[in-house]
């Protein structure tokens, strides 16, 4: 619309061009036909001019048509062609993009993508993984502000990233998928996980959890079988159907050599099952030899003595021999743990033979102590004795971290009898059980501590027996009692430096299997330590590259998710915090291939992920209805844009050549004709 500014400015020009040229050439001269040709000429020259100066505008309103947007978004991978739907995929893409009625409703955008999303109608499935999440995720982002539907061709198989099912709730376009491949699920049973314990002792029965899986329409049997060696172990046979299609099975297995001992696992395949491979896992397991002799060394006879020998036999793989000094000195020191009931001068020699052999050592130390021989024939520890006898309370140190003693209360146990004095402690050591008198933590009880060649633990009382009896009041058997014990003697009976952090790991990952680092931190005891923090720090052998990341507990490992890497040749060190123990390896990722693995479309995952997103899921047969519902979806529909945009009434070039043609054509005239 042109202003009325612009029209008054117009006509002014033109007048003033007007009145200008006629007063150069009509004007007191001769009218002539030439003068009134120039006058012309010069009336435009000037005419434009003006019009140049004043350069006339408008408004003029724009309306613009802005169709929804429609994306592609083509499964690239490898599995594609596995399936034998690469051809039909093209022709499913020429069928959508070369529909008049999607044309005519939609602008389309086609993207193809792997890993990785890209924009390009090309598809030659070479990818060799599939991220649908990523590539879903990447198209929300782009098209966030938009109206634009996804239709994805794909068969549903995802080998990398997240879960596009999950992430699928917080999406903001109707994704229809279109199901490349098989939706008929084939018959499979599988051993999807083996969770067990890297440490058992000898002649124990060490629990395996075993998660079975089976997919199916019809009711089956089958054998799940445990070998070592050749040798069955276990055997049970397994009931699945659609209903029940998983089980866990926990057997105890019976640990008979010392040693790493290999255990195979297997699912025996059911009748045109296609894919075993995963009817077969393996695990290990590291038995310690737990037999041992223990001597317990006195010059006395004490209800103890009997307490702690039937305690500790309760264990078969333990024997107890109750000694005199000097019997033990004969004995040629055939003993893995010594205990030193109430020492005296008598056992100088026992003290200097334990020292010879580097034995680990349990001290009880009563009322009828010798704390002059003792605090003389050793320095790790030094009580000044009063000779006073008492009784104290003993309470559990929740903070001791050797073994795990969290099941044991002994507040309710009678107290202990003892002699009053302060205990200096000269070495590093770990309060077991505290003194308690009216609930004021005075000083250790019973504490452990050790050195580079032995482990020790003292216990500042007699009585033991009482406690023992006051376990059976209580449970009706003495398992309390006779547990903490065995605890204690285990701790004590271990010479063998095991490695307490347990690393698993494959010196070559291929992609088809679990992608994954396990970690297992056993305590002093060898008992699990799920609460210990361990830390994994990876290096790119070749690019240098370093990331340090935590392991998370999943059942009864400390897991890393390798899919966090690129292929390549990795080292790796792993580290438990506060604690010196670590473990270093290497291992390699190549290209992955579960794409030639993946037989079936994952339907259920495509059909969740269109609920999700208030779209319909179609079959690769369905091309034309999935059209007919795109057109028919009135949630997709065009939008009217209108702008206004200011336009030059004139346009300049066009003028310029104008005024050059007028200002020539007047200099040709009046050359001609003399006027020059």
């Amino acid at each position: 619309m042109i202003s009325n500014h612009t029209i008054l400015y117009i006509i002014g020009s033109g007048i003033l061009a007007l009145l200008l040229a006629l007063f150069q050439y009509i004007y007191k001269s001769d009218r002539n036909n030439i003068k009134w040709y120039l006058a012309i000429l010069r009336f435009i020259t000037i005419f434009l001019l003006l019009l140049l100066i004043v350069n006339p505008k408008f408004d003029k309103e724009v309306i613009k048509i802005i169709k929804p947007k429609l994306v592609l978004a083509v499964d690239n991978s490898q599995s594609i062609k596995y399936l034998n739907k690469d051809s039909l995929t093209k022709f499913l893409m020429q069928t959508i993009l070369g529909s008049s009625k999607i044309t005519e409703k939609f602008d389309t955008i086609t993207y193809t993508f792997g890993e990785q999303l890209n924009q390009s109608s090309v598809v030659n499935f070479k990818d060799e993984k599939t991220n649908i999440n990523q590539a879903l995720q990447d198209i929300q982002v782009i098209y966030e502000p938009q109206i634009s539907p996804i239709v994805l061709i794909s068969d549903g198989n995802q080998t990398t990233g997240r879960n596009y099912v999950n992430s699928s709730k917080t999406f903001n376009q109707a994704i229809f998928p279109l199901v490349l491949g098989d939706t008929i699920s084939e018959t499979d049973l599988k051993i999807q996980n083996i969770n067990n314990n890297k440490y058992t002792y000898l002649e124990n029965k060490f629990p395996v959890e075993i998660i079975c899986s089976y997919v199916g329409n019809e009711p089956i049997l089958s054998d799940l079988v445990i070998s070592s060696q050749d040798n069955i172990v276990f055997k049970e046979q397994l009931n699945f159907s659609t209903r029940y299609n998983s089980k866990i099975i926990t057997p105890l297995i019976k640990s008979s050599k010392v040693g790493r001992q290999s255990y195979k696992v297997y699912l025996k395949p059911i009748q045109n099952e296609k894919n075993i491979l995963n009817n077969l896992k393996n695990f290990s397991i590291e038995t310690i030899d737990e037999y041992s002799k223990i001597a317990l060394v006195s010059t006395m006879s004490h209800p103890d003595l009997g307490a702690l020998k039937t305690s500790i036999e309760t264990n078969k793989q333990r024997s107890v021999d109750i000694l005199r000094p000097d019997e033990y000195i004969l004995s040629k020191n055939t003993y893995r743990v010594i205990i030193l009931y109430q020492p005296n001068i008598k056992f100088e020699r026992v003290f200097e033979l334990i020292k010879q052999m580097n034995n680990n050592t349990l001290i009880v130390a009563g009322i009828s102590t010798d704390w002059t021989f003792l605090n003389k024939i050793q320095s790790d520890f030094n009580k000044k004795s009063t000779n006073q006898n008492t009784l104290v309370q003993a309470q559990i140190n929740t903070e001791f971290t050797s073994f795990d003693i969290n099941d044991y209360n002994f507040n309710s146990y009678p107290p202990l009898n003892t002699d009053l004095g302060e205990i200096s402690i000269n070495t590093k050591f770990e309060t077991l059980l505290d003194r308690s008198k009216n609930n004021n933590i005075s000083s250790p009880l019973w504490f452990t501590y050790e050195n580079t060649k032995s482990r020790n633990s003292l216990v500042l009382a007699e009585g033991l027996w009482k406690w023992r009896m006051h376990s059976f009041i209580q449970e009706s058997d003495f398992k309390k009692f006779d547990s903490f014990i065995s605890k204690i003697i285990q701790y004590l009976d271990i010479k063998k430096q095991n490695n307490r952090l347990v690393v698993n790991y494959e010196s070559i990952y291929d992609g088809n299997q679990d992608l994954s680092i396990k970690a297992q931190y056993y305590n002093k005891n060898y008992e699990l330590d799920l609460n210990a923090e361990i830390n994994i720090k990876f290096k790119n052998n070749i690019s240098g590259d370093l990331i340090e990341l935590p392991m998370n507990i999943n059942n009864y490992f400390h897991e890393i998710d390798l899919n966090v890497l690129d292929s390549g040749s990795y080292s790796f060190e792993v580290n438990v915090n506060n604690e010196v123990h670590n473990k270093t390896g290497m291992f390699e990722i190549l290209e992955p291939n579960i794409e030639k693995q993946l037989i079936n479309a994952n339907i259920n995952d495509l059909k969740q992920l269109s609920k999700n997103t208030n779209a319909k899921l179609f079959l690769d047969s369905q091309v034309n209805q999935l059209i007919e519902e795109l057109i028919a979806d009135n949630r997709f529909y065009s939008k009217q844009k209108i702008t206004k945009k200011s336009v030059y009434l004139f346009d300049i070039t066009f003028i310029l050549f104008i005024l050059f043609v007028s200002l020539f054509l007047e200099w040709l005239i009046r050359k001609y004709n003399g006027l020059i």
